[in-house]
């Protein structure tokens, strides 16, 4: 039989259970980027090994569901006999050339994550928060889906949409919680600067006082002065006592700091 593969994407996603919906967003890249139209008989395992090679990374915290996805989609076609054979054999997460990036990856996700208190907690909140809509989201794709056609049937694009996207967030979330742990000042003295603290600090050139409280990445929030301490600012005032003078640099030049308090919050 002789089908593109925009045809059989349409086909294949009227037969995707809920919690399988987030596959048809990659299957969509993958139509993207071969084209709608691109005929199932001309695809070839080289063809897909190269599509995989150049799109999906072991540092990408989705490449393992992108595998599922594509994987589960080669073998709809197999069986809808669509395809000679499986393409998703050809379907692999690219290693670096070196060969280290599997080790590399492992290690990455089994490195802890060191965060406050209040921002673990803050992302358990918006992970049961998810939990909770998702099922909704789940029920207004069902319900899209009944409203006819679903190549002009935007109202059903948007609500998988939407629901891919809680499901991308919610399983980064709790890669994120596996890995998170309140930073550990028990070996640092009082006056040190450390992951959670309060660090109040003067612009000598300006003469301009302001508190930063030092966080981790996932936490960063200029607004709330919550600042990374991998940022610029942050990683200088990491580990600094009251009473130094410290120079960050920023895109406007060379900025000198006096830290004049250091408080500790959990």
């Amino acid at each position: 039989m002789t089908a593109t593969i925009g045809e059989a994407l349409r086909e294949y996603t009227r037969t995707l259970k809920p919690e399988h919906h987030d596959y048809a967003t990659c299957i969509e890249k993958l139509c993207n980027d071969l084209g709608p139209d691109t005929l199932l008989a001309d695809l070839s395992p080289n063809r897909i090994e190269s599509y995989a090679e150049r799109t999906i990374r072991a540092t990408d915290p989705n490449a393992q569901r992108r595998v599922e996805a594509l994987k589960h989609w080669f073998s709809w076609l197999k069986k809808k006999n669509y395809t000679a054979t499986n393409l998703g054999t050809a379907v692999r997460i690219k290693t670096q050339r070196n060969g280290k990036s599997s080790s590399s990856a492992t290690r990455l996700a089994e490195t802890p994550i060191e965060m406050t208190a209040a921002g673990i907690e803050a992302l358990r909140q918006e992970l049961a928060n998810l939990e909770a809509r998702i099922p909704e989201l789940i029920r207004a794709v069902e319900t899209a889906r009944s409203d006819g056609d679903l190549r002009e049937n935007a109202p059903y694009h948007a609500a998988r949409e939407s629901l891919a996207l809680a499901q991308s967030r919610k399983r980064q979330l709790e890669e994120a919680l596996k890995r998170a742990v309140v930073a550990d000042r028990s070996a640092l003295e009082d006056d040190v600067a450390a992951i959670g603290s309060r660090v109040t600090v003067t612009f000598l050139e300006r003469n301009l006082q302001v508190t930063y409280q030092l966080v981790g990445p996932r936490e960063a929030n200029p607004v709330e002065k919550k600042i990374s301490v991998e940022s610029p600012v942050g990683r200088v005032l990491l580990g600094r006592r009251v009473g130094e003078e410290v120079d960050v640099e920023a895109p406007q030049g060379l900025m000198r700091y006096r830290i004049d308090a250091i408080t500790h919050t959990s």
